[in-house]
């Protein structure tokens, strides 16, 4: 009878033909053994299916899932459905983590037992690197309060919501679906931090996130980034409900992802002749504008305020 694995990895795949093997083999070298990886094909074009079957045949550790092409969100929905392990852990399928993740994350889980969320720095790579040197270590435990200051970067912390740097207890998982949206981490780690009562945070960067200059992050702005906002508007209701004593800093929040967006549409550009888009840059702007003085005082890096001053002029 084959043991019930302690953790599950969910690697949702598309269009990665360049850099599946790079992740997976960061996956299967995991001090951790006792996991299971699961590799949800979203209708993935290339050859990335015959990749994730030909894995499959070598380790009995993987699964592999093939769907019609839904998006993230669906991918790890498909994922979560079949997922058996008493933790999960996200990884996306261009970016690769350090040997000693899993099992760095699982022993803070268990040092904090009051804790359902673990989570460890990531490393912005452009290409593969060798392990940099850690850092000392620092680790901080978050109680629900402590968790909505740092969601909310309360006291100046860096952007913080991505899934894939965490390890979950299934527990807090349970009846969660990502919504399909591009900008699903943002609304998936409000929902995370809802429902977990305490969370372990170290600052040992076991994470690389892989900056893909061919991906979707660097195409032309659309108005599919636009979900970002909409993301923030729906969370600003919810702390409206449920966190009133946070709405301020929600409402601070929202007015920082007009900010965003503006940078976004200006470094990366958008159609001139679009009428809708140059409509959307004009009333960014404008709320920028509108909002520079309240932006100028909350707590961004420098750099940050510089850009702010610069798009307003």
């Amino acid at each position: 009878m084959e043991q019930i694995p302690e953790i599950s990895v969910i690697v949702p795949v598309y269009k990665v033909e360049p850099y599946l093997d790079r992740c997976v083999q960061s996956i299967l070298r995991q001090t951790f053994r006792a996991f299971e990886l699961i590799l949800v094909d979203d209708g993935s074009p290339d050859g990335c299916p015959a990749m994730c079957d030909g894995w499959a045949k070598q380790d009995r550790r993987i699964r592999v899932l093939h769907k019609e092409n839904g998006g993230l969100s669906s991918a790890r929905n498909a994922g979560l459905a079949v997922a058996t392990g008493r933790y999960i852990s996200f990884v996306d399928s261009d970016d690769w983590i350090e040997p000693q993740m899993l099992e760095y994350l699982w022993n803070l889980l268990q040092a904090h037992p009051e804790a359902q969320i673990a989570q460890c720095e990531a490393i912005i790579s452009k290409d593969q690197t060798p392990a940099q040197a850690q850092p000392q270590e620092e680790i901080a435990v978050f109680d629900q309060t402590g968790m909505l200051d740092y969601f909310f970067r309360i006291h100046g912390e860096a952007s913080n919501t991505a899934v894939w740097n965490k390890l979950y207890a299934r527990d807090i998982l349970q009846g969660f679906s990502f919504v399909p949206t591009l900008n699903e981490d943002v609304e998936a780690s409000y929902e995370f931090f809802q429902r977990a009562s305490h969370m372990v945070v170290s600052n040992q960067k076991l994470y690389h996130y892989f900056v893909n200059n061919t991906g979707i992050t660097r195409s032309k702005f659309s108005k599919k980034d636009l979900d970002y906002l909409a993301v923030w508007d729906r969370i600003v209701e919810r702390t409206r409900v449920e966190h009133p004593e946070y709405l301020h800093y929600a409402v601070i929040s929202r007015k920082r992802a007009n900010f965003t967006m503006l940078c976004k549409m200006l470094s990366r550009g958008f159609s001139r002749d679009d009428r809708q888009m140059v409509a959307v840059h004009r009333s960014l702007k404008a709320q920028v504008r509108k909002d520079f003085r309240l932006l100028m005082g909350w707590r961004m890096p420098i750099s940050r305020k510089i850009l702010l001053i610069l798009v307003c002029l």
